[in-house]
């Protein structure tokens, strides 16, 4: 049996736990770290409440986004999770910023393990004894480890040890992909090097998302987020489609409308199965609903499919 054809095959049965091997872990720690987050990222954290992994951008001066971030407390320092990201640079870039404050920030992926359950997981977390919030950002601990809710079939297992033994009791591995058809069918997407600077918050969403918030104080890109969200200029934005393709097509392939004119551009793409591929694209508000194929394979017609809130 194919990875692909067990993708399919665990579409609708529970649970699996599936690495996630791109995940990183970024620790920023020091007496000025929160204050130094809060004035780099679209949404604030809060030490004082502890029980929540906050989605964030960290934008650039024109509002583009340089890198997702899930923001969680963990003890006395913050943990940052990204997503295929290239953390080292990331790293670097943010440290410009500390100028003298008291905050440092290491690169922790190599100390921790990370997974995410997918599925009819809520027996799974009960019988863990787990009471996980079910809104997004929601997030527990258990023996060690953090759990955080992403959607109501995906929670992120996060460990300092080797490999969680006590959650991987009793549930099936899981191919990583599993979790990337859930964050895709979430409106998830993961900003690699590829991707970085190369979109707004609203095109991506964050707004919907609650990535960003709109009564914080500034921070970068903070004018362009506000100037957009109360001028509605929002051209292009994140959809979801489908299409019965081998392959999975490459972030940055054009979507082409029936004129042939690009009007869009892959930002993610899993294969369900051997004849099948859902992906996530940046388009055209106007073009999203109309017939729309994916270069350079111009046979790959795309089916609109629905996001959360559509």
């Amino acid at each position: 049996m194919t990875m692909q054809t067990t993708i399919a095959a665990r579409d609708h049965v529970e649970p699996a736990l599936c690495p996630l091997t791109d995940m990183g872990v970024i620790g920023v720690s020091g007496t000025d770290a929160e204050a130094f987050l809060n004035a780099q990222l679209s949404r604030n954290v809060h030490s004082h409440r502890p029980a929540r992994a906050t989605l964030a951008a960290w934008l650039d001066a024109r509002g583009r986004v340089l890198a997702l971030l899930r923001v969680l407390r963990a003890g006395d320092r913050w943990l940052l999770l990204t997503r295929g990201a290239d953390d080292e640079a990331l790293i670097r870039r943010l440290s410009l910023f500390v100028l003298r404050a008291d905050v440092r920030l290491r690169n922790l992926s190599s100390q921790w393990f990370a997974a995410a359950a997918v599925g009819r997981i809520e027996p799974w977390l009960e019988s863990r004894s787990v009471a996980l919030g079910s809104h997004r950002g929601d997030s527990a601990t258990a023996n060690g480890a953090f759990l955080i809710r992403i959607g109501p079939r995906l929670v992120y297992l996060l460990s300092a040890d080797a490999a969680p033994t006590d959650f991987a009791r009793d549930i099936p591995a899981g191919a990583e992909q599993s979790a990337a058809l859930e964050e895709i069918r979430l409106g998830l997407v993961n900003l690699t090097p590829k991707l970085s600077g190369r979109y707004t918050a609203h095109m991506l969403n964050l707004d919907s998302l609650g990535a960003v918030a709109f009564d914080k104080g500034c921070y970068p890109g903070q004018e362009v987020v506000a100037r957009t969200q109360n001028l509605g200029t929002v051209k292009r934005r994140v959809f979801r489609f489908s299409g019965q393709s081998e392959h999975e097509p490459a972030a940055g392939t054009a979507l082409i409308d029936a004129s042939g004119k690009p009007v869009g551009e892959v930002v993610r793409a899993v294969n369900i199965d051997e004849s099948r591929v859902e992906l996530l694209a940046v388009v055209r508000i106007e073009s999203a609903s109309g017939a729309l194929t994916c270069a350079p394979e111009r046979g790959l017609a795309l089916t609109r499919e629905s996001l959360p809130g559509e």
